[in-house]
């Protein structure tokens, strides 16, 4: 029996590939699509990849049994989250710890949060002077940190804040599009050179992690945050997550929990300000809510939302989500191997112009005038493997932004149009999106 072919593609200079798919994840993935058709094959860090952008392609990925596939990214994402990731489980080990981490993220207890993500919100805000520049993805992203870390382990102390959002910060800006992508370049040169720095971070994280886990194991009832949760969940067999399990995870929570909330609110920030119609609709929804909006209502506004969605779509944070095959396995009729790596291409599949009329255009009347289905609209991935903190993320993304909007007033710090550019794993608007802070709105705050 012959083996399947792999769909065309670029199957030269993988070193020039990977460099064009770091540096333009979008711009790549569209010109190999207009090249090579739907699907193809791309040589990339992980291998050679079959990438589909059409909804049929995506429904084949995100239909099937999840036991066809394991996770692709091990190499990308384990020096960041950790061997014990959900990211990077496959079979029954990742049913069994998403079943452990879902209660936190769903319901009443999210929904507990909500005055967090607003007071959060309202304390970053004060810090902001009349008539002073500011880069929004700063405030958005102080904002995220304050969240996730609350909301993880429900720290008040401001010392210990502080310290983690040192950490984080660190870590994540620390860990380099080169190191994701050329593996020769893990090791230490004599305790110097980018892996060594990336690795001090990765011990100054365990350390306040194992820190963590030392005060709270046995001190958790009665407590509402993410770690008492998580300390006191049991899978079917009675069992607890083991410490090396929960650093992991806790450390997937901390990076992954605030960086989709901050860009896609960064993005947001950059396009109402780009066009003043949308802003001032959606300025007309927000202002009967007053300064200090309640959480539940912003929640629960339809153009908010929509917003909120159409930053999502036209920049999605993570560009693509991909898995392995372990058994043969047909993509839009074309049988493949086990071992092939297979990815949707989110940020291709949001720019299709039959799907999304001027897909290019900051329009979000768009998801009020239609409902999309997961295989055509796809931020957070999908499948048994969709983010498991999805919900979480648009909660905190629509709270934040409409308080800040609903309590001030901004303007544009220069009228060019932010670039998306790779910040690690994930994309964002490369200048951060420079804005002025015009002051409170009226009878805001008073």
């Amino acid at each position: 029996m012959s083996t399947p072919q792999l769909p065309p593609g670029p199957r030269y200079l993988k070193p020039l590939q990977t460099f064009r798919f770091l540096k333009n994840t979008a711009g790549f993935l569209s010109d190999c699509r207009s090249r090579y058709g739907d699907p193809f094959t791309a040589p990339l860090p992980v291998g050679d990849v079959v990438i589909t952008a059409d909804p049929e392609g995506i429904r084949d990925i995100f239909s099937a049994d999840p036991t066809v596939f394991e996770p692709l990214g091990q190499l990308i994402l384990a020096p960041a989250l950790g061997d014990n990731s959900l990211l990077l489980m496959g079979g029954p080990r990742h049913k069994r710890e998403r079943k452990l981490l879902m209660p936190p993220f769903h319901g009443e207890r999210m929904r507990a949060y909500g005055l967090l993500m607003r007071d959060v919100t309202l304390r970053a805000a004060g810090s902001l002077r009349p008539g002073g520049t500011f880069r929004a993805q700063d405030v958005t992203q102080d904002i995220s940190l304050d969240v996730i870390i609350r909301a993880v382990f429900g720290i008040d102390e401001p010392e210990r804040m502080r310290r983690y959002r040192e950490v984080l910060t660190a870590y994540m800006e620390s860990y380099t599009p080169l190191l994701m992508a050329a593996k020769p370049l893990r090791r230490s040169f004599g305790g110097m050179g980018p892996w060594a720095r990336f690795q001090r971070y990765v011990t100054e994280l365990d350390g306040l992690l194992t820190e963590e886990l030392a005060t709270r194991r046995g001190h958790a009832e009665g407590h509402i945050d993410i770690l008492s949760l998580l300390l006191g969940a049991r899978d079917e067999e009675g069992q607890p997550m083991a410490d090396a399990e929960l650093k992991d995870e806790l450390r997937t929570l901390l990076l992954a929990g605030h960086e989709t909330t901050a860009i896609g609110m960064a993005w947001a920030l950059h396009h109402l300000h780009h066009q003043p119609e949308t802003l001032e609709r959606l300025l007309e929804e927000l202002s009967p809510l007053g300064a200090e909006p309640e959480p539940e209502v912003l929640a629960k506004l339809p153009y908010l939302g929509a917003v909120c969605d159409e930053a999502l779509r036209l920049y999605p944070v993570v560009p693509v989500v991909g898995r392995r095959t372990l058994a043969p396995f047909t993509l839009r009729g074309r049988e493949l191997p086990p071992g092939t790596g297979v990815m949707a291409a989110i940020c291709v599949a949001h720019m299709d112009p039959v799907l999304y009329p001027e897909p290019e255009r900051f329009r979000p009347e768009r998801f009020l005038e239609r409902k999309y289905s997961p295989f055509e609209y796809l931020p957070f991935g999908g499948g048994a493997r969709r983010c498991i903190g999805a919900a979480f993320a648009l909660y905190e993304m629509r709270i934040a932004l409409g308080t800040l909007l609903a309590a001030h007033r901004f303007s544009l710090a220069s009228p060019e149009p932010e670039r998306p550019v790779r910040r690690n794993i994930t994309l964002g608007p490369g200048g951060g999106v420079g804005l002025v802070y015009e002051g409170p709105r009226h009878g805001a705050l008073a």
